[in-house]
């Protein structure tokens, strides 16, 4: 990057130089002309002047001027040729007031020749050579062709210095980046686009190992909850196949189904949770009857755990996905009968502002006070579920732009789940 920096500030600075510098010679040049046809004209003004009051003597003494009429040559200074100094077409141009620059002879190099037709219709020529003009210009060119190139190459250096120390600190957090495997990147002083960048990272880093560390500890926990149940039924299964009495070996078997189904369970939350790490928890939303859906995943619920379940509130039809709002009930009302409850009551309402709203009272002893604030964190179960039902419930209720509150302020004595979907 310092390179391109560089090299692109030394092609522009060339160009610059190039076209201040040419710009310089071309007006000096021009000045220095300038400076040469004013000094003509003055000449010619007074050797005119003379002229026309009779006297040739100022034209004999000037350093080169001729009086021409026609193809002849009056007076004279002994630098002119005996012919004369401009063509037929040069002396009208010069009689109208215009210079001509030509090469004359008795002057070195170029020739700048200026004219003035006299009150008898002759023709005044003074001249000048432009030899010293041309050759001090010709100086100044060339010690710009040695200036330009040494004023880009020093300022070219002295901005590569310049880049180099801005750039001090990316080279640092690049060279800290190669070798980091945890901590942070070097944060140099101030607030301006480097620093600014380096915090930037940082903060990048801090949240990507706070997601890694979430991730492993996503492992260990759903592999600590998985041993449990494998541990379990391989070992009804052991017992199963030694076990001699066929009615014994039915329980062990049917213990191990047990187990198995709860690994299941298990292994389907585990799935839900990732996806939803993963921002891949898809949802299948539509019209759906959601006060049906919620009172048959009840039903289905207080069937299995001996439950008296009550639906309560209007018949609602919310933009959900069917599934996942059964997924919820289910583990709500799962939750509950596991807490040790008898009785739950859920509300269904349709706030301003939300899609549906759901509310889940039970008898239960509720949550214990210090697990209130994580008890939708994963694996928090305190009653012997895997832990992960209301991670779930919060889960799909977030997938759904919604929120889940808990508490122990229900109508029934237990605990109270408010799921709100958006």
């Amino acid at each position: 990057m310092r390179g391109r920096l560089v090299a692109a500030y030394a092609i522009g600075l060339a160009v610059v130089v190039a076209v201040v510098l040419g710009a310089g010679y071309l007006a000096l040049a021009a000045q220095l002309r300038a400076a040469s046809a004013g000094e003509l004209s003055v000449r010619l003004d007074d050797v005119s002047a003379a002229v026309e009051a009779g006297d040739v003597r100022p034209v004999e003494r000037d350093p080169y001027a001729q009086v021409i009429s026609g193809d002849t040559v009056g007076a004279r200074s002994a630098a002119t040729p005996t012919t004369p100094v401009l063509s037929p077409r040069e002396q009208v141009v010069a009689g109208h007031g215009r210079m001509v620059e030509r090469r004359s002879a008795g002057l070195r190099g170029t020739a700048l020749l200026a004219g003035r037709r006299l009150p008898d219709g002759r023709l005044l020529v003074v001249g000048t050579s432009l030899a010293t003009v041309d050759d001090a210009a010709r100086r100044v060119l060339v010690g710009l062709a040695v200036l330009g190139p040494a004023l880009v190459l020093v300022l070219t250096l002295g901005v590569r210095r310049l880049v180099g120390g801005a750039l001090a600190p990316v080279a640092a957090m690049t060279t800290r980046a190669r070798e980091l495997s945890t901590g942070r990147l070097p944060e140099p002083p101030g607030a301006d686009e480097i620093a600014t960048l380096a915090r930037t990272l940082n903060e990048m880093l801090d949240r990507i190992d706070a997601a890694n560390r979430r991730e492993r500890a996503f492992l260990d926990d759903a592999a600590h909850e998985l041993r449990t149940p494998i541990a379990v039924l391989r070992a009804e299964l052991e017992l199963g196949v030694a076990e001699e009495d066929p009615r014994a070996a039915r329980r062990a078997l049917t213990a191990a189904l047990v187990e198995a189904d709860r690994l299941g369970r298990l292994a389907t939350d585990l799935l839900v949770i990732a996806r939803s790490r993963a921002g891949a928890l898809e949802l299948d939303r539509a019209p759906t009857d959601a006060t049906i859906v919620i009172r048959d995943a009840a039903a289905r619920v207080a069937r299995v755990h001996a439950l008296a379940v009550e639906v309560t509130g209007p018949e609602v039809v919310a933009e959900v996905d069917p599934v996942r709002l059964e997924q919820v009930v289910s583990n709500l009302v799962g939750n509950a009968a596991q807490a040790g409850a008898a009785r739950v009551r859920i509300a269904v309402a349709q706030p301003a502002g939300s899609t549906l709203a759901i509310t889940v009272d039970d008898d239960g002893p509720g949550f214990p006070e210090p697990l209130l604030p994580v008890v939708f964190d994963r694996f928090r179960g305190t009653h012997g579920g895997t832990g992960l039902g209301l991670a779930i419930v919060a889960t799909v209720a977030r997938a759904h732009g919604g929120a889940a509150t808990a508490g122990n302020d229900s109508a029934l004595g237990g605990a109270r789940v408010r799921v709100v979907f958006g």
